[in-house]
């Protein structure tokens, strides 16, 4: 397939967004009544699914406690012989970049804290030559702590400016796969004997995770056809970062809540789990992707002629909201690029597009649903909040005589009634926030006490402009940016050092 074809089609997530704005614009002026009544319609079409998440919501949060409650190592035990256990190895690769020592140590531990035999553990640290002077500290530092507690500790230098390769972190994560696929060669241990879990550098799983994922790798008929996905929980540091970062973090958690609901419309996001037998027959993880989580899904996916899912885990793996140890601005600076590099995976749209029209081995419905799927997904996260906010609003001022119009009177009561209906679905947010929530420390109980107080009385107004800010407007530009051929470059989020102690989480007990 020739370049051309894939340029027309990097088009069409920004043409069909920035059509829909402006087509809204132009009807304004020449047609208020249609889109007014359009507009109400979409509304309403809103309404409907703010009350289905928040069902599934709960619905989530109930699955989930659940499962974390269950034992699962001893599950392991009581379905599978010891043999069958012992066969089985979890291979952990930590993606690192210019984090300092402290960060990648509280992911160890977290390794080091499971309760699934730690010689079955095999762990590798994958860092980059382009820093040099830390990868060489953090292997050193590493190595001597943690060197000889797995069942192998594995350090390797991605190294820089590799011909094809994009700077991201798909290139050391298969730089690192390939070095581990040497050690498992090595050690003649069978591929489909391997779970391979791929973390950022401040990850750290609940010590249940990787007994519950053998669990799961274990009873799948086909797990070479499987993703699993874990609920990843931005906790580590939830006290610590600015009110609505916080609101922000929850919002992403909660997703993800909501989607393993639905494990057909379940995606690879941040860290996850693959049967080494697939990531070889894929050839690990694309190198030439800022975004190699969701699209490791698509290339398995088509790599196998669609016979793949993503299995979802009920057991959390806790992350880092974003703080900058620049301060308050640089936080929320931050804060913005990490949800546009999270947009940019509307650069999917294309590869997908191209491969759902090659393939003819997939079943034809099941391909273009899939489609469907991700354009709607990107689509509405750009538009919805931008629509409902601000352009639904546009018909009466744009246009003189629709003033005069019955709808220009029974609009505006009539919107704000559905709105308001919408917002309602934060009750249920802000509870299961409330009992989901790691313990406040006692340093900061009493400030942080009159913060949730302001939280839960600010929410229906801060939530609404949180969402434009920080997700409409990231997701605008980048599919702008991919319209316009601006390829958007890779930045890890800043990481800060503070850690919170969440041993203590009494939602995951």
């Amino acid at each position: 397939m020739s370049s051309r074809p894939s340029r027309w089609l990097e088009c069409l997530p920004g043409l069909l967004l920035w059509s829909v704005f402006g087509g809204i614009l132009v009807l304004s002026f020449t047609a208020p009544v249609l889109i007014s009544s359009i507009l109400i319609l979409y509304s309403l079409h809103w309404l409907t699914r703010s009350f289905l998440m928040s069902a599934r919501l709960i619905v989530g949060y109930i699955r989930y406690r659940h499962d974390i409650r269950r034992d699962w190592l001893q599950i392991l035990h009581d379905r599978y012989t010891n043999s069958a256990i012992k066969q089985i190895y979890q291979l952990v690769i930590i993606a690192t970049s210019k984090e300092r020592y402290p960060i990648v140590r509280s992911t160890l531990e977290a390794i080091q804290a499971s309760d699934f035999p730690k010689k079955q553990l095999l762990v590798v640290l994958a860092t980059e030559e382009r820093f040099a002077d830390n990868s060489a500290r953090l292997c050193s530092l590493a190595q001597a702590e943690f060197g000889k507690i797995f069942g192998a500790f594995i350090t390797s230098i991605h190294p820089k400016n590799l011909p094809g390769e994009v700077v991201g972190k798909g290139g050391n994560l298969t730089w690192a796969g390939r070095q581990a696929k040497k050690y498992l060669d090595r050690k003649k241990i069978p591929y489909n004997q391997v779970i391979c879990t791929t973390l950022d550098s401040d990850n750290r799983v609940h010590r249940k995770y990787f007994s519950a994922l053998a669990c799961a790798y274990l009873a799948h008929p086909a797990p070479k056809y499987a993703s699993f996905q874990p609920i990843p929980m931005f906790f580590n540091n939830i006290w610590e970062v600015p009110l609505p970062i916080r609101s922000i973090a929850l919002g992403s958690s909660f997703w993800q809540i909501i989607e393993s609901t639905r494990p057909y419309r379940l995606r690879n996001f941040s860290a996850h789990a693959q049967s080494f037998e697939a990531l070889v027959a894929t050839d690990f993880w694309s190198t030439t992707t800022i975004v190699e989580d969701g699209h490791q899904f698509w290339r398995t996916y088509f790599r196998f002629h669609g016979r793949h899912e993503v299995i979802p885990l009920n057991v959390p793996v806790y992350q880092d909201a974003v703080l900058s140890p620049r301060g308050y601005w640089a936080t929320f600076r931050e804060q913005y690029i990490q949800k546009r590099r999270w947009a940019w995976g509307c650069s999917d749209i294309p590869f997908v597009l191209i491969h759902a029209w090659q393939d003819k081995k997939i079943p034809f419905l099941n391909k273009w649903i899939q489609v469907g799927r991700l354009v709607e997904g990107h689509f509405s996260w750009a538009s919805t909040s931008i629509i409902l906010a601000f352009f639904s609003w546009l018909p009466r001022l744009a246009n003189p005589e629709f003033q005069n119009a019955v709808l220009a009177y029974t609009f505006p009561p009539l919107y704000g009634r559905i709105l308001a209906l919408a917002l309602s679905g934060m009750i249920v947010t802000l509870t299961i926030s409330t009992l989901l929530l790691p313990p406040i420390p006692k340093k900061r109980l009493k400030r942080t006490t009159w913060n949730l107080v302001f939280e839960w009385l600010t929410a229906p107004f801060l939530l609404p402009i949180s969402n434009v800010l920080f997700s409409s407007l990231p997701a605008i530009e980048a599919q702008t940016r991919l319209m316009l051929g601006k390829r958007l470059e890779f930045k890890p989020t800043e990481k800060h050092i503070i850690r919170q102690d969440i041993s203590n989480h009494p939602a995951a007990e």
